[in-house]
């Protein structure tokens, strides 16, 4: 698709304290091996999507380390190319550190493009979105913009903070409200996934972004929709796997939750793969009296313990007598030996030590930040 650009915008990541207080969540690792982003751009290369735009808001370095030379979601070595889209001047005003903003200081993708449309995902959306049939959609109507949502049988429990629609007979967005978790009845959901026709979307930011320079992408869909009925916004409803990670309850919830074969296999597709930055790392180590039932072990993983209903990431060592359940464990992690860790995160470079016990519930996990030593 040499004619569509696409975007990954990590403007729209919910901040969820604190898991995200050193990290994007775009960036954050999900399922021991996969950062959340990476559904974004998988489906973007799988769509033949080569050109592609990523919007970084803040915390850089994170977003560098995980992308790499960021070759593994480019599939056209000749034409495919990954951007960084960063807007250094907006850095210390956060009021004005918007996606637009951003595109407006990267304006290569509105003006230096010879591309048709430009598709817009957010990274915390895990979902694995063909956009070829969506776009045609959006050719043969001759939309100027398209939203993609989805169905919400209760929107009080999901999807918060997200854009609720009202859509007209016709498909047209009719009205939006912010999801503040009074809504109890079923609704459609953006999932704030955009097509906008290039040149619309260039004399949108013209005409309104230097006017407002706090407005989001979102907002300004929507405000010119509702200002000019010919750039009213199309729904295409998405009936695929889909889960908004809007909460770290939600993050670690849908993150067990694809323990189960039928929800894995409709998000991992063998036609459809999710790619990642690739490491040379030897596969999981088990110990011969290593224990470990319905988990995910990354490679380079060490474990000589018990490992229950667990997702363990890269480089992490379980000890001979330690006992891991129903948790998450980031990368280069140590659990000592007789160390008890339940209903817990357990971030990156941290020690859990001789026997010490890290318990939390089901409906309260345990956060243990980044370094720490317990």
């Amino acid at each position: 698709m040499n004619n569509v650009i696409g975007i990954v915008n990590f403007h729209s990541d919910p901040e969820i304290s604190p898991l995200t207080d050193s990290r994007p969540l775009g960036s954050t690792s999900f399922l021991g091996r996969y950062a959340c982003c990476d559904f974004a751009l998988s489906s973007f290369c799988n769509s033949g999507i080569s050109t592609v735009g990523i919007l970084v808001k803040d915390k850089l370095r994170s977003v560098l380390k995980h992308l790499g030379s960021m070759d593994a979601w480019v599939t056209n070595t000749k034409i495919g190319q990954e951007i960084i889209m960063y807007n250094e001047p907006a850095h210390l005003h956060p009021e004005t550190n918007t996606d637009i903003n951003n595109i407006r200081e990267n304006d290569w993708v509105l003006y230096d493009s010879d591309a048709s449309y430009i598709v817009i995902a957010p990274t915390h959306i895990i979902a694995s979105i063909d956009y070829r049939p969506i776009l045609a959609e959006h050719i043969a109507r001759k939309d100027k913009v398209t939203v993609v949502a989805c169905r919400v049988a209760d929107p009080r429990k999901e999807f918060l903070h997200e854009a609720l629609l009202t859509v007209n007979p016709s498909g047209y967005v009719e009205d939006v409200e912010d999801n503040d978790g009074s809504v109890s009845s079923p609704c459609l959901a953006s999932l704030g996934i955009y097509i906008v026709n290039r040149t619309v979307l260039a004399d949108m930011i013209h005409r309104y972004a230097a006017k407002n320079p706090t407005l989001s992408l979102s907002s300004l869909i929507y405000a010119v929709g509702r200002e000019e009925g010919s750039t009213r916004p199309h729904v295409y409803v998405y009936d695929g796997y889909v889960r908004c990670i809007d909460s770290f309850r939600h993050y670690m919830e849908y993150s067990f939750e694809l323990f189960d074969e039928q929800k894995g296999r409709s998000l991992f597709k063998d036609d459809f793969p999710i790619f990642t930055l690739t490491h040379d790392t030897q596969p999981a180590i088990y110990g011969k009296d290593a224990k470990v039932t319905n988990s995910f072990i990354a490679n380079g993983a060490i474990v000589e313990g018990t490992v229950i209903n667990s997702i363990v990431a890269r480089n992490v060592k379980i000890a001979k007598t330690a006992v891991v359940k129903d948790s998450i464990v980031f990368s280069s992690t140590m659990i000592g030996d007789g160390a008890t860790v339940s209903n817990a995160l357990i971030d990156k470079y941290s020690i859990i030590t001789r026997s010490h016990k890290v318990v939390g519930t089901a409906s309260s996990p345990v956060y243990v930040p980044q370094g720490a030593i317990l």
